[in-house]
């Protein structure tokens, strides 16, 4: 990956600095999209904060010499050979498999690809009860670990840490100009250029997105390479995915149409789902242009592998303000705007609608980040609200649409009037921005610094 060349900085490593520090003994799950830098980040924290760091990937050599020692230890258990009184078995497997290996808290295991071996994910809860040792396990498709019944929960035994592709202040600190884009004032108090210029980097991002070798590319030789990168890893995550429903009409064309559907349903559908469920929604999508085998039920397989694997995300909505009326999964985001913009450009969205789609889907991103339930749209009448956020500590409601032109929309402007929302925020382009009425207007591309009050 790139990123061996160029070394970008990630926020998630002062999470990673965090649990070291105050460790609890649990295990730390480290979840994520394929190919969003998990293994790369772990290794650099592990080599800088550990005297002693063991790596080990099912998938490689390393996984079957560890299975083949457990099983030896386990034989010599049961002969006799081992003082079954005396000997913890997982440990006297580390010790075999490495001389690094010191039960301490100066030692770290990683288990890379952990989904690949449930006889090594069962062991978790051993790692975390019985060892000083820290445990960091990383997983790309953790589905499978809800899919399949060998799979035991370790959940008591377990931290949880999801690493997601680049954030929009990662992607302007690996182009140095975090400081100017932190100093920035969210109301147009800064100078013009300055303005245009993060903006600019901010039109960048949403066609390159967050993937770390996409940047790095990106980062070397600007945009001359990426789709053809893209290709790669849309490619390899749906073949990947496929290999994991061996046998089954879950082919990589079915996962790519399936994708390219999600898509579809974002652009046709601007008040939440027309069928009775998303389910159905993607359905009709696939069978209509792709593919008229395809079942609902394979649909809500590919739907939940997808989320599992983190390469989507949902959104809730809001009905009428009525917050005991909130319907689940109504809307489902790429969790990379980059991947979001080329499979726009495949399924041949025009730019025009591409544009705010993206726009939106940067917004709903920066969320996830902000807030700490589902992101939910709004519908209020025959009228839909982009996005609806409730603050569950003083009960404000706050409601954002994110605009291209002048028109200051509708359905926001009766929510405010009609006292339904406390604060109205409007996320525009190159806006001067200002506050008045209860009403925040910024440039969308500083929403990530924006606060609810």
């Amino acid at each position: 990956m790139g990123e061996k060349t160029i070394d970008l900085k990630r926020d998630a490593y002062k999470k990673l600095l965090e649990w070291k520090n105050n460790h609890n003994n649990k295990v730390l799950l480290i979840e994520g999209a394929r190919q969003v830098g998990k293994t790369y980040l772990v290794k650099k924290f592990a080599r800088e904060n550990y005297d002693n760091v063991i790596y080990i990937n099912p998938l490689e050599e390393t996984g079957e010499d560890l299975l083949t020692i457990y099983d030896a230890v386990k034989e010599e258990r049961l002969s006799g050979k081992l003082d079954r009184e005396k000997t913890n078995s997982l440990k006297e497997m580390f010790r075999r498999f490495s001389n690094k290996f010191k039960d301490s808290e100066e030692c770290i295991i990683i288990i890379d690809e952990i989904q690949e071996s449930y006889k090594i994910y069962n062991m978790i809860r051993q790692f975390a009860r019985e060892f000083t040792t820290h445990f960091i396990m990383i997983g790309s498709y953790l589905g499978r670990v809800v899919m399949q019944k060998e799979f035991w929960s370790p959940m008591g035994d377990v931290d949880f840490l999801e690493i997601k592709p680049l954030s929009f202040t990662e992607f302007m600190q690996a182009l140095n100009l975090k400081k100017l884009y932190d100093g920035l004032d969210l109301y147009g108090n800064s100078n013009k250029n300055d303005y245009e210029l993060i903006y600019d980097k901010y039109k960048d991002y949403l066609e390159i997105g967050g993937y770390p070798e996409i940047v790095c590319e990106y980062l070397k030789n600007n945009k001359d390479n990426v789709y053809v990168l893209f290709e790669k890893l849309l490619r390899v995550f749906c073949e990947e995915s496929s290999r994991y429903f061996d046998g089954d009409i879950l082919t990589t064309r079915v996962f790519e149409d399936c994708i390219s559907a999600i898509i579809e349903a974002l652009a046709r559908d601007k008040k939440g789902i027309k069928e009775s469920s998303y389910t159905e929604e993607l359905q009709q999508i696939i069978t209509k242009k792709y593919s008229s085998n395809i079942t609902k039920e394979n649909c809500n397989r590919v739907l939940q592998w997808f989320y599992t694997s983190k390469f989507v995300k949902d959104c809730d909505k809001l009905i009428d303000f009525d917050f005991t009326n909130i319907k689940k999964r109504q809307r489902y985001y790429l969790s990379d705007v980059g991947m979001a913009n080329f499979v726009m450009k495949k399924a041949n969205i025009l730019m025009s609608e591409a544009r705010g789609l993206l726009n939106e889907a940067f917004v709903y991103n920066c969320l996830l980040d902000k807030i700490p339930t589902v992101p939910m749209l709004g519908i209020y009448g025959d009228g839909e609200l982009d996005f609806v956020y409730r603050d569950r500590e003083n009960g404000q409601v706050y409601g954002i649409e994110v605009k291209s032109g002048k028109n200051p929309g509708k359905t926001i402007t009766k929510s405010l009037a009609n006292g339904k929302i406390d604060f109205a925020v409007y996320l525009k382009g190159l806006t001067q921005g200002g506050i008045a009425n209860k009403t925040y207007t910024i440039p969308i591309f500083l929403f990530p610094r924006f606060e609810f009050i």
